[in-house]
């Protein structure tokens, strides 16, 4: 083994040991050190499914950790109306209601896919930057350290941890890039058209390490998407799939944009129009019933 080698295996383990030891601090020795309520939104989504094993215990833990910070809840409407309306009266009951103005909870009845679930909370937040985050995470009382350093306004698009499960973006990315495309009414491939869309406006995405979060890529029985099309790559759906084909097609690296998740590059089938983003509406009640008509 040659120094440099060496000196990596090193740096990875006394790093490993310091995130270890970060990650057992208990909240209650780590008060803020500076407010972060102007700083940056928490947006969630979230459906019936995951609610009492992963999301409801995020988001207490979530207000624990950051008590001044926005955060904001898209929750997925179900084919099963009445199980959803006993979800969402049981939501209401136990988290949303009597929460101060800063925390809002947007629901759903009917299912509509995860792009416009991404629109509303980007069109809710009351911030610059929106870290948009899945609900079955489980987060180390060390994050509000790794947030009061994050330079959260010079963030345009970035991963955390290399994964579309927790993203920040940036309100001028998104006018930039345009809005995710409600075309796609599922789950699964709007990340790869974001992902080729930003690289034609010109916007590069970042990787940003978090060590705070952990993800237990949950893929429950059952999904808001169930009733609209049929289950591809785990909890992708194939409306997602068929709307991503009718954008892009493979190409020779060249030509292209790589995709990861698909190992090859890929181009526009035409021209693609820009999507404008919706008018902002950073304020409002804190429960709103999207499906409602006033």
């Amino acid at each position: 083994m040659n120094r440099s080698s060496l000196n990596l295996r090193l740096y990875l383990a006394a790093r490993a040991v310091l995130h270890g030891v970060r990650r057992r601090v208990p909240a209650a020795l780590l008060p803020p050190r500076r407010p972060l309520g102007d700083r940056f939104t928490i947006a969630i989504t979230t459906f019936e499914a995951r609610y009492e094993s992963y999301f409801r215990p995020l988001y207490r833990s979530l207000v624990r950790t950051f008590p001044e910070v926005p955060i904001l809840v898209a929750v997925n409407g179900h084919g099963d109306g009445a199980s959803q309306d006993r979800y969402l009266e049981r939501l209401c009951r136990e988290l949303a209601s009597g929460e101060p103005a800063h925390r809002r909870f947007l629901l759903h009845e009917r299912v509509v896919g995860l792009c416009q679930l991404w629109n509303e909370l980007l069109q809710a937040s009351p911030t610059s930057t929106t870290l948009v985050l899945n609900d079955d995470l489980r987060i180390d009382p060390w994050l509000r350290r790794w947030a009061e350093a994050m330079p959260w306004d010079q963030v345009d698009l970035c991963l955390l941890n290399n994964t579309w499960s927790h993203f920040a973006i940036g309100r001028s990315c998104w006018e930039k890039v345009g809005a995710f495309d409600q075309s796609f009414s599922g789950i699964g491939f709007e990340d790869m058209d974001y992902t080729a869309r930003a690289s034609l406006a010109g916007v590069a995405i970042e990787g940003v390490p978090c060590p705070y979060l952990h993800h237990a890529n949950d893929q429950p029985a059952t999904t808001s998407f169930d009733d609209r099309s049929e289950r591809v790559w785990g909890k992708y759906t194939s409306a997602n799939q068929a709307s991503f084909f009718r954008k892009w097609e493979r190409c020779p690296e060249p030509e292209g944009i790589y995709i990861r998740q698909l190992r090859a590059h890929v181009r526009p089938v035409g021209p693609l129009p820009h999507l404008p983003v919706p008018p902002l509406q950073p304020s409002g009640p804190g429960i709103v019933h999207l499906d409602r008509t006033p």
